[in-house]
């Protein structure tokens, strides 16, 4: 069985946590832009992580036989310092058209204010005009309200629920994503979801447009839990060829819809 970890950030992670990644099955990967620990000052930095994104990430996962795709954005953390927000959402586009940006992503809201309100339609009116999927991230706190807001901002925007995902989603806030009709994301981490949770969501609502991830980062996480989740459907009898859905085949189907995810058979 062949793994896609459809949201992890290997910029956090070591050569360690490749070659492990690899010896499971872990094939394809995608790396949102994220929060990096601390604020950032200058605008510039932004691209440099962006640069560092598109080109240095996807040459040492390769050496591990694992294809880096990544998605880019202003983040929600650091979208309160607006004028830096500005300035970076200006100089996002050269960067989403590079070959291995799959979509905008992470945008959404931390703490649910106006600023990050402000930043997320802007994004999400550049991904418009830019023809590109978008990752939604739900905020910690105040999850489900976030999850509403978000899901009605989309569709005042008019974006097309089919090129959306809908991520780090738990028991609070699946029914409201699955409703909304785009895509719907997992995230097996200790303060999120854990396997035994996600299985139970995936058993109510079945796999259709749902995906898992690692979302693997600085944090107590772990690069493997979309291979663990795998092994626990098995032991609970689900069938090979529904964990292959949801561990590969619908990761493919969203990012495919890009046109730029390429992957060996």
């Amino acid at each position: 069985m062949k793994y896609f970890d459809p949201h992890i950030h290997c910029y956090s992670r070591t050569t360690d946590d490749y070659e492990n990644m690899s010896l499971a099955g872990v094939r394809a990967v995608v790396e949102p832009a994220f929060w990096l620990g601390s604020e950032r000052r200058y605008p510039e930095t932004y691209f440099d992580y962006f640069q560092h994104l598109l080109t240095f990430e996807p040459e040492r996962a390769k050496q591990y036989g694992i294809t880096h795709y990544c998605c880019l954005a202003m983040n929600p953390k650091e979208a309160n310092n607006i004028d830096i927000a500005y300035q970076v959402i200006d100089g996002l586009s050269e960067y989403l058209q590079h070959e291995r940006c799959l979509a905008i992503g992470e945008i959404g809201f931390d703490r649910i204010t106006p600023e990050e309100e402000d930043v997320m339609r802007r994004q999400l009116k550049l991904a418009k005009d830019l023809d590109m999927l978008v990752m939604v991230h739900t905020p910690h706190q105040n999850k489900r309200e976030g999850t509403r807001r978000t899901i009605e901002i989309l569709r005042e925007e008019e974006f097309e629920p089919n090129r959306v995902l809908i991520d780090h989603n738990n028991s609070d806030t699946i029914d409201l994503s699955v409703e909304y009709g785009g895509w719907s994301g997992m995230t097996i981490y200790p303060t999120k979801v854990s396997t035994d949770e996600a299985i139970e969501i995936i058993e109510h609502y079945s796999i259709n447009k749902i995906m898992v991830n690692t979302a693997a980062d600085w944090g107590p996480s772990n690069p493997l839990n979309v291979v663990k989740t795998a092994l626990e459907m098995r032991k609970k009898g689900h069938a090979e060829n529904i964990i292959q859905e949801l561990v590969w085949n619908n990761p493919v189907r969203f990012y495919e819809q890009s046109g730029k995810l390429k992957l060996d058979s």
